[in-house]
């Protein structure tokens, strides 16, 4: 029998008058992996930090094996020293303190000291820890990089070095906020194997459908305050959500048929018992006879109609709410040319980098085209030289005169995260208040409580989605998508693909996610 790592039972959390988790349990034993999911701002990157120990419930009881290591990858990576290198940053923590200290007690021949610092080593499964070079070759992560200022890199970078750091640790509950956001296919493949391969439990929170898929031997859905556990993949997991639907459906649908039966039958009671109807002669005695016992009887038999309806209104089974998302669309100005751009000869050197040489293309009208290649080889870099926030080297970029391009960028850091969402739409598209909250309720992209909050206070995933009906107000037809599935729940992934497959304009995207390729491009362009 497995290991039982963790359990919480009971818990609850809020923030604000609205709870976050009723109620909710779960226990996670070694070997599990489980799928983490939920739509936007439902408390997945939450119960995460609950299980890392970084926020506390407001009730609710927690236990945990002896000993329990865990390891953290954060969606985004703060940087608390700005001169920390990548290496130090990999290599620091508990375990890395003891080796040193092992190192210096062995230097001046103190044994005993060793032989201590060693059994806790030991005991904290120093020596479980993954070799460091093999995660940093999977992770592309180049040996001139681990002398950098962590503070330097990119923020894709960083989310790269946090997950090394996290894999080699090699903790017993491993915990990863989206992990695949900035990985390209063979990294990905990479990592997909090395999850596979370990002893201890995962938990993930990841938009990758087929990640997830090959992963993860549980699913947890986080929906409305409460937790639904599967004992499956996302396959599994979508199949067995259809059954429960199909089946709450009917429940629901033979409640409502009972709920109205009985209205009737109180309703056609009183009218009954309001006009009573006179004995004949021949039965006069026997209506005599009956009489208190049979009135007593038929008052009994209207309370507990009305008791029988009094639990179907306190206790009503809801109908499933629809997992589908119908307002989420795009309206495109007219592209009156063929060509929505036209690129010829380009070339683009970066830090004495070849990212593209004498490169041509031409983007129709009509074409969904998905720029591939590994990580650095200029696919972000293309899409700003199109979008014109970088110039290229030599060559020419022609954009049809009726085009309006609209450019999705992948770094949530370009919001003003010191303004809120109304601010930035009321100054950007001039909505006013009342316009904003309907255009957010039309496309599911945000509920109407949050566009007071300040950007920095939401969450990433509602960040993502705010910046998504940024780009549909400017009723764009020619689209350029940086990783746009990253932060989506899957909802409105599903919901954004469908607007796509029925834009009328033309669109380059950027995507190493494997299902929205295989769902959205007509063509591929390769770096």
């Amino acid at each position: 029998m497995s290991q039982l790592l963790v359990q919480f039972t009971h818990l609850f959390k809020s923030f604000g008058p609205v709870p976050l988790f009723e109620d909710i349990s779960l226990s996670i034993n070694q070997g599990d992996v489980f799928a983490l999911i939920g739509e936007n701002g439902a408390g997945k990157t939450t119960l995460l930090k609950f299980l890392a120990k970084a926020i506390l419930p407001d009730q609710g009881e927690f236990s945990a094996a002896p000993n329990l290591t865990i390891g953290f990858l954060p969606q985004e990576v703060v940087v608390q020293d700005p001169t920390i290198t990548v290496r130090d940053f990999i290599e620091e923590g508990h375990l890395s303190e003891l080796e040193r200290g092992m190192a210096a007690a062995l230097e001046k021949n103190q044994l005993t000291e060793w032989a201590e610092l060693h059994e806790k080593y030991e005991h904290l499964g120093g020596y479980r820890k993954v070799p460091i070079e093999k995660v940093l070759t999977g992770l592309k992560l180049e040996t001139p990089l681990l002398s950098m200022p962590l503070a330097n890199l990119s923020s894709g970078q960083r989310v790269r070095v946090a997950l090394a750091k996290a894999l080699i640790e090699n903790p017993d509950l491993l915990l990863l906020d989206e992990p695949t956001n900035h990985l390209d296919a063979e990294m990905l493949e990479w990592l997909e194997n090395t999850l596979m391969a370990r002893i201890g439990a995962t938990v993930i929170i990841s938009h990758d459908r087929k990640f997830i898929n090959a992963t993860c031997n549980h699913v947890i859905e986080l929906e409305r305050g409460k937790l639904s556990c599967y004992g499956g993949n996302y396959d599994f997991y979508l199949a067995e959500r259809e059954r429960l639907i199909e089946r709450q459906i009917k429940a629901h649908e033979a409640q409502e048929e009972e709920r109205s039966s009985l209205k009737q039958k109180i309703k056609a009671f009183v009218f009954s018992k309001a006009k009573p109807s006179s004995p004949s002669d021949r039965n006069i005695m026997a209506y005599d006879c009956r009489g208190g016992n049979y009135q007593k009887s038929e008052a009994r038999r209207l309370d507990e109609l009305k008791a029988q309806l009094a639990a179907i209104e306190t206790t009503p089974i809801q109908h499933p709410r629809p997992k589908s998302i119908t307002g989420l669309r795009f309206t495109p100005t007219s592209l009156a040319s063929a060509v929505a751009v036209e690129l010829e000869d380009i070339n683009k050197v970066f830090k004495a980098k070849v990212l593209f040489s004498h490169f041509s293309k031409r983007l129709f009208k009509g074409d969904r085209v998905v720029l591939t290649g590994p990580n650095g080889s200029g696919k972000t870099t293309l899409l700003k030289c199109i979008a014109g926030k970088i110039p290229v080297d030599s060559g020419q970029i022609r954009i049809a005169p009726t085009a309006k391009i609209a450019y999705l960028d992948q770094e949530i850091e370009e919001l003003p995260m010191d303004q809120t969402p109304l601010e930035y739409f009321e100054s950007h598209f001039q909505l006013s208040e009342e316009a904003l909250r309907r255009e957010l309720h039309k496309a599911a992209l945000g509920s109407a409580d949050l566009i007071r909050r300040p950007f920095s206070s939401l969450s990433v995933g509602q960040k993502k989605r705010l910046m998504l009906l940024s780009i549909i107000l400017e009723k764009p037809n020619v689209l350029l998508l940086d990783e746009p599935t990253n932060h989506l729940d899957f909802l409105t992934l599903e919901a954004f693909e469908t607007a796509l497959l029925n834009f009328e304009g033309a669109i380059l995207a950027v995507s190493h996610d494997s299902t929205f390729i295989e769902k959205i491009a007509t063509q591929e362009w390769r770096l």
